[in-house]
């Protein structure tokens, strides 16, 4: 995708007064991968921006960049498998740093399109894990809102019952009632959500997978069999998302859809994350 490497941004790593030594090494890092990637050294534009990543330098520039070289290879004859699945990890990284890039979403689009088209022309099908309900329920909103709304609720029950409380008419208490009872029933609700989505934050890690296929596995490394109806999958395909919630040596514990298995941990690349 010639059009993204247009748009390519320098100046937002540009350092400050107070810390440009500590900025310029990384600043020089990232200026060479891009003008690898301008000259169309994919292979060096992704070993520069990889080892940005992997000494701890964090920018959306930066992983966006790093799609771009790996989507640039993956139509190149130097293609490596799971270019593009490390393309949707990198657009998925700058869109956890840098919400609502628009440039960044329609890439993402565009690849996981690229994705789906080359496994039909393998002949392997669309595999779409169904999102489980929690985590549909409190993807919803933000974690942030969630909170506000439990927070509005609590206020709501507060004033309510004070008014109730304070109130001599009928009429104002069986409204001030009513105020209470929504304000509790709010406050319940949206903490649990937003708790829950605290929990999801704390207790996992978004990740892609960077493999052609990347095999479900039980616990003890062993591929999964299906009996009787489960597990609902065998395996994840190129650039599927899921979350991670443990290791163990060389596996990871994942969660995909409503899917909970093991998998090698080199093929999946975890968003925000060195490795």
């Amino acid at each position: 995708m010639k059009r993204w490497a247009a748009v390519l941004v320098g100046g937002a790593l540009a350092p400050g007064a107070a810390d440009g030594a500590a900025q310029a090494a990384p600043e020089k890092a990232f200026a060479e991968a891009v003008t690898a990637l301008e000259r169309g050294a994919f292979d060096d534009a992704i070993d520069r921006l990889e080892s940005l990543a992997d000494s701890g330098f964090s920018h959306p520039d930066a992983s966006f960049n790093r799609a771009v070289a790996y989507v640039e290879r993956a139509r190149s004859e130097n293609a490596r498998p799971g270019d593009l699945g490390r393309a949707v990890a990198a657009l998925e990284e700058t869109l956890l740093a840098r919400p609502g890039d628009a440039e960044a979403e329609r890439a993402l689009e565009q690849v996981r399109g690229e994705i789906a088209r080359r496994r039909a022309r393998e002949g392997a099908e669309p595999v779409v894990a169904k999102t489980s309900l929690p985590r549909a329920v409190v993807g919803l909103f933000p974690e942030g809102v969630w909170a506000l709304l439990a927070a509005l609720g609590s206020l709501s029950s507060s004033v309510g019952l004070a008014l109730r409380w304070l109130s001599s008419s009928d009429r104002r208490r069986l409204a001030a009632s009513t105020a209470a009872s929504i304000g509790g029933a709010l406050l319940v609700s949206c903490g649990a959500l937003a708790l829950t989505a605290r929990h999801f934050r704390v207790a996992s890690r978004p990740a892609v997978v960077v493999a052609s296929d990347a095999r479900l596995l039980d616990e003890a490394g062993k591929p999964l069999v299906q009996k009787g109806g489960e597990p609902e999958h065998l395996s994840m395909p190129e650039g599927a998302s899921l979350f991670v919630h443990e290791r163990n040596n060389e596996l990871l514990g994942v969660e995909w859809g409503t899917t909970r298995a093991w998998v090698q941990a080199a093929q999946v690349r975890v968003i925000g994350n060195d490795g």
